[in-house]
């Protein structure tokens, strides 16, 4: 049991983003040096991880929530609501200076996987964050493969499989149902995918 709960503090949604961002920066092709790159990935380790974490840690402590996995439907609605916030600002920050559309239009996608997790909550569904964040990954990669013609099927495979270890996890420690993981993680893929077709035309 140690492992599934290991994997879902490794992958927890809060990390997703900035992984996603360092992949972005050692796969795909960009006009920024090392220098440039280093800042940019500061930013977003402020801004989309440590702030986020220290808001979480800030509602444990006063027992807003459980723990940091956020277990309960009517604990997600301030870090959701919170982190809404930082992933708009985020893509407005990207997009105000025109550093690197594809990160801009990432951030966008993440935008809308909150709002449509957020908004569930208000059907009593516990839509999988986990699997939402690692599904919006994989929606990325594959519209970016697709719009930089680069053949990427190990990563992709690669991506397959810890997507799988992350949603048997959480399923392993019951934190949701199927339906839950499932559609968490078709509903990430589609909406990353589909937002990169729609800038991209």
């Amino acid at each position: 049991m140690w492992f599934y709960k290991f994997i879902s503090y490794l992958f927890h949604p809060v990390f997703i983003p900035f992984y996603g961002s360092c992949l972005y920066f050692n796969i795909f092709p960009h006009s920024k040096n090392s220098y440039q790159v280093q800042l940019i990935l500061i930013y977003l380790f402020l801004g989309t991880v440590l702030i986020p974490m220290l808001f979480l840690w800030i509602l444990k402590y006063f027992k807003l929530i459980q723990n940091f996995q956020i277990p309960s439907v009517s604990e997600r609605r301030l870090p959701l609501l919170f982190f809404l916030f930082v992933s708009f600002s985020a893509s407005k920050f990207l997009s105000t200076y025109r550093i690197l559309p594809d990160l801009t239009i990432m951030f966008i996608g993440i935008t809308f996987i909150a709002l449509i997790a957020y908004l569930l909550i208000s059907f009593r569904f516990k839509i999988s964050l986990h699997a939402i964040s690692i599904g919006g990954v994989m929606g990325v990669i594959l519209a970016l493969s697709k719009l930089y013609s680069m053949n990427l099927i190990m990563l992709i495979s690669i991506l397959f499989i810890i997507a799988g270890i992350i949603l048997t996890s959480r399923l392993k420690l019951k934190a949701h149902s199927n339906l839950e993981v499932y559609l968490g993680f078709l509903t990430g893929i589609i909406l990353q995918y589909g937002i990169f077709y729609y800038y991209s035309i």
